[in-house]
């Protein structure tokens, strides 16, 4: 069988065009490295720390070693299965402010303002709950919904941050996103929503699509400057698939530029440093790397029931049980329950900070091991880093991982944003509402005061939110890959549609504007197609 598109990546970005794209009757081949989504743990909210370092529906990368994380590795969950990073993430729908998507705009991104985007977003969803009907959408395949479950501290956390002087927000992903307000998920009822859940489950049936699990994408097919295929590894086997059409890249800001990199698309004096025959030196390609870096403030809980003991036995039978009968209860709780966005300082026009509250907490440098005592949690995150690094490949081999080197903390400000959410998160601990809760302080529990504290706190203990984009930016400049049309620039035939086109990364988590981004590349894919026809 021919095909028009051939996808890589059946993640965030590649289940959604699979499904517009095979809406209208174009012929399309998906591409996932990964198995099909069948492990029970996806599909259960709370499962997902089970998934975070899996050995079979997850990448597990992990940094090189860097000043900016005192040596450490850092840890770089991915998505390996169908639904990509969608099926193993926190389930947290936050689409970023408007001011991210003007400012892209601003940066050469024609036709990717607020107002450009937001009715890509609209499409996409079906809200569960009342919204504003020009900001949330009630038809699309993705489902949206506040938590089922809300455990009392999380109240007591809203409440508090209220008295320590922040607005409630009853939308953030609607007309205000500063403030405090509770987390709204991509969830199906009990179950995890993610996009092969959704959009691709709904696309499934179609002739036109067919899905290719445990493929893993080696090398792109040229013929001159144009991409016209795929040689990916199945069963043992090197196979190849053409596209009469387009190629569209969706394997994420790592996987991505690390395909067109050992493919021979990429900076030049890189690609001939590993032996590898430069096809097309485009030198943005693995340059611009963001990514959320955050730490964690973590309080001793008395009076209240965290996630902590739901989680053990006995305590967690009534909990397996809700869920079954119910579809409610500990296991649907996703990454975070409530959020703050604020600004760093005054003379901000928009929010620079995002807090992230759980009412659970970990053990430190153990692998998601929930802490013997109950416990809750503000994970502090800059919203807009500075900080910026690369992911290169590390050899010709397209099955060994490119090294990935995020320049964590580079920035200055990058600290100066951190201390300032150090600050407001004690303040909102010490509110009325959530003071009688705490037994204190655990981690860090010593003064944060000044810029070289917070470097010293965050280089040793400090994580990724698992947001890396930027890696094949959108753009006009020297440095940009693809261009407003995702199109990647001096080739014909290929696009790269996901998280690793953002110029900069949004102020939130980045799973909705992946997404979005899916949405619009494919309305734009269908424009270009039927203006050549």
């Amino acid at each position: 069988m021919a095909f028009d598109y051939v996808i890589v990546g059946a993640g965030s970005a590649g289940c959604v065009l699979a499904n517009r794209l095979s809406e209208d009757g174009a012929r399309v081949a998906l591409l996932e490295a990964g198995p099909k989504d069948r492990n029970i743990m996806i599909h259960i909210p709370a499962g997902v720390r089970s998934l975070l370092y899996h050995p079979v529906v997850n990448w597990n990368y992990s940094t090189e070693p860097e000043a900016g994380t005192s040596g450490r590795r850092i840890h770089w969950p991915r998505g390996k299965v169908l639904g990509g990073s969608s099926s193993i993430n926190g389930m947290q729908y936050v689409r970023g402010n408007p001011a991210d998507y003007d400012g892209w705009a601003q940066r050469g991104c024609k036709g990717w303002s607020y107002e450009d985007v937001l009715p890509y977003f609209r499409k996409s969803e079906c809200f569960r709950q009342k919204g504003d009907g020009a900001y949330r959408g009630q038809d699309g395949e993705l489902k949206v919904e506040e938590a089922r479950t809300i455990l009392p501290l999380t109240h007591r956390f809203v409440e508090a941050a209220q008295q320590a002087g922040f607005k409630l927000t009853p939308d953030y992903n609607g007309a205000q996103q500063e403030g405090v307000g509770y987390s709204q998920m991509t969830r199906i009822g009990r179950r995890r929503g993610s996009t092969a859940q959704t959009f691709l489950a709904a696309a499934r049936g179609r002739a036109n699509l067919k899905i290719e699990t445990e493929a893993v994408a080696t090398k792109l097919l040229f013929d001159g400057k144009k991409c016209v295929g795929v040689q990916y590894r199945q069963g043992g086997q090197l196979r190849e698939i053409r596209a009469e059409r387009e190629v569209l890249l969706s394997g994420g800001a790592i996987n991505s530029p690390h395909l067109l990199q050992v493919s021979g698309v990429g900076p030049g004096a890189h690609l001939q440093s590993l032996g590898i025959e430069t096809v097309h030196d485009l030198a943005g390609v693995g340059a611009n790397l963001s990514d959320h870096y955050t730490t964690r403030i973590v309080h001793r809980v008395k009076n209240a029931i965290t996630f902590n003991e739901l989680a053990r036995f006995p305590r967690v039978v009534p909990e397996v049980l809700r869920w079954v009968f119910l579809g409610n209860g500990a296991l649907t709780f996703g990454a975070t329950t409530a959020m703050v966005f604020s600004r760093s300082r005054e003379g901000l026009s928009t929010p620079d900070i995002q807090l992230l509250f759980a009412p659970v907490s970990f053990a430190p440098d153990k692998r998601n091991v929930l802490e013997s005592e109950p416990g809750m949690a503000v994970t502090i995150c800059p919203g807009r880093p500075d900080s910026r690094g690369t992911i290169m490949a590390a050899s010709p081999d397209p099955l060994k991982p490119a090294a990935i080197r995020p320049n964590y903390l580079s920035a200055e400000s990058d600290l100066q944003v951190m201390l300032a959410g150090v600050q407001q998160t004690r303040k909102i601990f010490a509110a009325l509402a959530l003071a009688p809760f705490s037994s204190g302080e655990v981690r860090p529990g010593t003064p944060i005061e000044t810029i070289d504290d917070v470097r010293k706190f965050t280089r040793e203990t400090g994580t990724t939110l698992y947001h890396p984009v930027g890696t094949c930016k959108m753009g006009e400049d020297p440095m940009a890959v693809v261009d407003s049309r995702l199109r990647v620039r001096g080739l014909s035939g290929l696009r790269v549609i996901d998280a690793s086109v953002m110029p900069v990364v949004t102020t939130g988590n980045t799973n909705a504007p992946t997404i979005m981004i899916a949405e619009k590349g494919a309305a734009m894919i269908r424009e270009d197609n039927a203006a050549r026809h």
